[in-house]
Formats: structure tokens, C-alpha cells, sequence
């Protein structure tokens, strides 16, 4: 894995998307944090 220079965000969401969050991470056997980074890794690839 390459080194990164982590920092922190605030997402605004209601319990139930939080909820959302941590069972599709937890269906792919991932944390949150690394879901919404695979996830943003798709978006970036989708717009080039």
C-alpha cells in the first residue's frame, strides 16, 4: 500500500445512512474509510 498523508472529515448524514455505511463496509469486509475511498477512486476514474 502506498504512504499517505491521512486528515479527518465531517460528513454530515442521518443514523440510517450511517447505518447503511457500516453494513456495506462491513459486507465487504472493509472499513468505512476504505469503502468511501474505493468508492472515490471509481468516481475519479469514471470522469477521466
Amino acid at each position: 500500500m502506498e504512504e499517505r498523508t491521512n486528515v479527518n472529515i465531517t460528513i454530515t448524514m442521518t443514523k440510517e445512512e450511517r447505518t447503511a455505511l457500516k453494513v456495506l463496509a462491513a459486507h465487504k469486509d472493509m472499513s468505512v474509510s476504505a469503502l468511501i475511498r474505493e468508492w472515490l477512486a471509481e468516481k475519479l476514474k469514471d470522469n477521466k
